[in-house]
């Protein structure tokens, strides 16, 4: 054999061993336990959201896949962190409404870009609000409390899990929308601002689904709307507030994302996994027991989302002066 046909045949074979360990290396992906990061404590939406994910990703990868709790400043504590992660599919984390379209104009130094700093993987899930009054007030319909509203504005207040939460934001989105005056009062969490509207001491709350329904089933509570462009398949005859209030619309989202410059296949990788988790046959039902819909959106269908809903929120916010530190 001539010096150059060996040298040739060499070649070829170090360039097949070569793609044949790339290879190797792409398909030994995940090779040890993934973190998958939630702004939340233990308990509630959020988390139960993440470990019903990370379960499916833990059977479907073959690997333990460790949720870990990061409370604190509306979740966003949590994305900061994951963004200055290493990009390399063993770090991702819970993202929602609030950690990636409010929570950027809402607090002063939230510590990342929520387009340029993190790379989106997919949206699992969408919620929306019902707004809710005690069983006995004098309004049966979105028209009746707009109309007292504007007879008297100001008077009116409704309750909200804190400044810059979506039920609150729901509401200061309805008063622009109508043209009103609503008086918004802050709280630690919604529970506390449902038992004081059945107290009488709010008008309404903006709240989910699978907490107000009970309620309201119970004879405590009456829903008047919905907050989604159309209505709810839960609620049927219930109308949306967009019937009354045209161009209304408040529909949250939650999902996965991973620092920034995430491997494309590894990217795509996980997007796959998500979407067979989001297919599941009993996901739909965990989901609803926790007020939430199945709604699968790969990268694009999230970016565009987040795009959106920073347009929709920053002037709002931004309106209003709200800021937390």
């Amino acid at each position: 054999m001539n010096h150059s046909r060996r040298h040739c045949l060499l070649g070829g074979l170090t360039a097949a061993l070569l793609s044949r360990a790339a290879g190797a290396q792409e398909t030994a992906y995940p090779s040890r336990p993934l973190r998958f990061l939630v702004g939340f404590a233990p308990g509630g939406p959020a988390d139960g959201v993440t470990r019903l994910f990370a379960s499916r990703l833990q059977a479907q990868l073959g690997q333990t896949v460790i949720v870990e709790n990061v409370p604190g400043a509306g979740s966003t504590l949590a994305v900061a962190r994951l963004s200055k992660m290493a990009a390399d599919g063993y770090a991702i984390g819970f993202a929602h409404t609030a950690s990636l379209s409010i929570g950027p104009s809402l607090y002063k130094n939230v510590g990342y870009d929520p387009l340029r700093d993190l790379t989106p993987v997919a949206k699992v899930c969408e919620y929306v609000n019902v707004l809710a009054v005690r069983a006995d007030s004098p309004w049966r319909s979105l028209a009746d409390l707009l109309a007292a509203a504007r007879a008297q504005p100001g008077t009116l207040s409704y309750g909200s899990a804190g400044i810059g939460s979506t039920n609150h934001l729901s509401g200061e989105l309805l008063a622009a929308k109508a043209g009103v005056k609503l008086t918004h009062v802050p709280y630690r969490g919604t529970a506390l601002a449902i038992n004081d509207l059945m107290g009488g001491a709010l008008q309404f709350v903006f709240d989910a689904p699978n907490s107000a329904g009970p309620l309201a089933a119970a004879g405590k509570l009456r829903l008047l709307a919905t907050t989604g462009r159309s209505r709810h398949k839960l609620y049927p005859d219930l109308p949306a507030i967009a019937e009354t209030v045209p161009d209304y619309e408040f529909r949250g989202w939650m999902g996965v994302v991973a620092p920034p410059g995430l491997p494309p296949a590894v990217h795509q990788r996980l997007t796959r996994e998500l979407e067979l988790a989001a297919a599941a046959p009993d996901t739909g039902e965990r989901l609803a027991a926790l007020g939430l819909d199945v709604a699968f959106g790969g990268p694009q269908e999230l970016t565009r989302v987040i795009g959106g809903e920073l347009a929709l929120w920053g002037p709002l916010i931004r309106s209003l002066n709200l800021t937390v530190q």
